[in-house]
């Protein structure tokens, strides 16, 4: 091998789990997109543990600030069960992203995907109740009963009810390099191609004018 050559590693840059553009259109969409590049060297990842884990849920407002600071007091002594409730947040993002991108990609869905995500929905169903909101009956949980189920329990709803009462076709992925995030297409045309335009929209502009520069220059 040649001495001068090396191996390119991704850049870990500082998560971002807390602040992160919520451009997902839902929050099974949102929680995917807490990762980018899935798949690529460049990939990035902003949950690496329980604590950035509780830093998005805060953010995204799956929970009130109230249970997440409760959730965070309860396991502050139990590093294992907090590491217990992050792998199964990553098990189901990836479960979440891989039905999404089928259905970005028009493809039909697995069904062992479809049961699995049924199954992880009604685990976290069983510890939720029914009450008044804003004028209407939500499944509400609470982090006192199960804390597992009060962070997963919302996501899995929003990719059931995504599935089942969405249009399936507005379910897209950005076009942005480097990037791979869902969203639900909500324009008239449904024509949408990235995450954000001011993002992943102007990236692709400039390098297609550097591209076309750099063709000028060679004819």
């Amino acid at each position: 091998m040649n001495a001068d050559r090396r191996i390119k590693t991704p850049l870990l840059l500082p998560s971002r789990a807390g602040s992160l553009d919520l451009v997902g259109g839902e929050l099974a969409w949102d929680f995917t997109n807490t990762t980018s590049a899935h798949g690529s060297p460049a990939r990035q990842e902003h949950l690496r543990g329980f604590d950035t884990l509780m830093q998005w849920v805060e953010h995204a407002r799956v929970m009130p600030p109230a249970d997440c600071a409760y959730a965070r007091a309860a396991l502050a002594g139990h590093p294992r069960r907090a590491q217990r409730i992050f792998e199964r947040a990553i098990e189901l993002r990836e479960l979440i992203w891989t039905i999404g991108t089928a259905l970005a990609e028009q493809r039909p869905v697995a069904g062992k995907l479809i049961a699995s995500l049924s199954a992880a929905h009604s685990a976290n169903l069983g510890h939720a109740e029914i009450k008044m909101r804003f004028g209407s009956y939500i499944w509400v949980w609470d982090p006192r009963r199960d804390i597992a189920a009060a962070i997963l329990g919302p996501i899995t709803l929003s990719a059931l009810t995504l599935l089942m009462e969405k249009d399936l076709l507005r379910t897209k992925r950005c076009a942005g390099q480097e990037c791979g995030w869902l969203f639900f297409d909500t324009t008239k045309n449904n024509r949408r191609r990235w995450c954000e335009m001011r993002v992943c929209g102007n990236r692709a502009k400039v390098r297609a004018a550097r591209h076309r520069q750099r063709l000028a220059r060679k004819s």
